[in-house]
């Protein structure tokens, strides 16, 4: 729901009644839909490590192309949106508390890309590699959902890939 609805779009009556639970339940472990959000991130920054340490044996490109795949996959076929651009239409409103472990998942995506364009020749500064890389997956995410092309995230990443090699 928070990645569909936004954060300010539904009640913690109405997660409880999705899952068939008694609100009190949900209350019981998240004090809060804020508590419940932060919970949330962090089991997305604890995937992620994951993610890296499953496929930290692949030369970086493939990585990163694997990475490309794993989250369309995971955003296109099951109509999610990406965990860290979720809240960026209601970002002023989200409590700071929130805004420091969305920040850490994005921090954590950074810095694994940064580890790679290390370990490759590019030809362009490896700091504007890791934004240009990020930025173009967050715009192909959200252009495969109008276009209906779920690759083409990995298709506009391997072209941009092979542009920056020196």
């Amino acid at each position: 729901m928070l990645l569909s609805k936004g954060l300010n779009g539904f009640s913690l009556q109405e997660l409880a009644a999705s899952l068939n639970i008694k609100k009190a339940s949900v209350f019981h472990h998240y004090p809060s839909k804020n508590a419940l959000a932060i919970e949330l991130y962090r089991f997305y920054q604890n995937a992620f490590i994951a993610w890296v340490e499953k496929y930290n044996h692949l030369a970086p490109e493939k990585q990163i192309m694997q990475y490309a795949e794993t989250l369309t996959r995971w955003i296109s076929e099951k109509q999610r949106v990406c965990p860290v651009g979720a809240l960026s239409l209601e970002w002023q409103q989200v409590d700071p508390d929130l805004q420091t472990e969305i920040k850490k998942l994005h921090e954590l995506q950074k810095d694994w890309l940064n580890s790679l364009f290390k370990q490759m020749d590019i030809s362009i500064p490896r700091g504007e590699a890791v934004i240009c890389t990020m930025s173009l997956l967050q715009g192909s995410l959200q252009l495969a959902r109008i276009t209906g092309d779920p690759n083409l995230g990995k298709k506009n990443l391997k072209s941009y890939l092979k542009s920056i090699k020196a």
